[in-house]
């Protein structure tokens, strides 16, 4: 059979077609992402064309959506915030108010350690107990105190004075190791709900207390408080209590009402709330309170 040009024209045309056409669906395929585990990866320009056509769509809706509420500072404020476990709790011994910063768990430096000494030292508590102190002692004195230590205001001013020279010795003894030690002045409660063995902590905690860094240490301030107040009695005290068996005796009191003051400071949650119901802060002037 011979081909006529009509028939040649007619074959060239639709060959040309069929080029086309597969040169464009070859090209659109390019841009149709493969399939998890089939077939090759799509070459880099159609992943740069996908990517750049799904950013515009996700600019878009989100141009589309209103605008999200920011976070205001009032709500930061009024967010609860979790409760601290008892162990990160941290106290001053103390009945008068501290700084929060030096009755949390955080590391004290030595100007910290200073405003404690100086709290405890020379704030109106510093006063008012010694004075209470001597007033008891001048209801019962020794049995073999002179009379001069027994009757009278002067009797009543030797005992104060007594008792200040023991509470400012027994206090700067103390501050004087924790400096030299990195002792850690503050009493940590006990993370236990057992009450004797929260006891037994308070107890402990007077002999064994925390360093600087938070470790279990020799409580070696205990002991030198101890002995500064119990024995510097014995430069001013009336014969037969200037000797050191009794400063010995003075020194074991110190250590006790160490320990007291641990229980007490470790059961505070339980008697806090019934001393909050007398309302004795209000009954205190004004300038009980410390400035810091």
């Amino acid at each position: 059979m011979t081909n006529s040009p009509k028939h040649s024209r007619l074959c060239s045309i639709i060959f040309t077609f069929t080029v086309l056409f597969c040169h464009r669906h070859g090209a659109s395929a390019q841009t149709v992402p493969v399939e998890a585990g089939g077939g090759s990866e799509p070459p880099p320009a159609a992943t740069a064309l996908l990517a750049a056509q799904e950013r515009s769509s996700l600019d878009s809706v989100a141009d589309a959506l209103p605008d999200a509420p920011g976070l205001q500072q009032s709500d930061v404020k009024d967010e609860p915030q979790a409760p601290s476990s008892q162990h990160d709790q941290t106290h001053i011994n103390s009945i008068a108010l501290l700084s929060p910063r030096l009755v949390t768990g955080t590391a004290l430096s030595p100007d910290d350690k200073s405003q404690i000494y100086i709290h405890k030292a020379y704030s109106p508590a510093a006063v008012i107990y010694p004075l209470i102190g001597a007033g008891f002692r001048m209801i019962n004195p020794p049995d073999a105190y002179p009379k001069e230590w027994k009757d009278g205001m002067g009797a009543f001013g030797r005992n104060y004075g007594n008792a200040i020279a023991q509470r400012t010795a027994s206090t700067t003894a103390d501050f004087g190791t924790q400096i030299l030690l990195h002792e850690d002045p503050r009493y940590r409660r006990s993370d236990s709900s057992n009450p004797i063995m929260r006891l037994g902590h308070a107890i402990a905690w007077t002999f064994f207390d925390e360093n600087d860094s938070g470790h279990r240490t020799l409580a070696v301030s205990t002991f030198s408080s101890a002995a500064a107040g119990g024995f510097v009695g014995m430069a001013y005290l009336p014969d037969g209590y200037n000797d050191v068996t009794h400063a010995e005796q003075r020194m074991v009191r110190e250590i006790g009402d160490r320990a007291i003051s641990n229980i007490l400071t470790e059961f505070e949650p339980v008697w806090g709330p019934w001393a909050a119901k007398l309302k004795v802060p209000k009954l205190l002037p004004e300038w009980w309170v410390p400035a810091h």
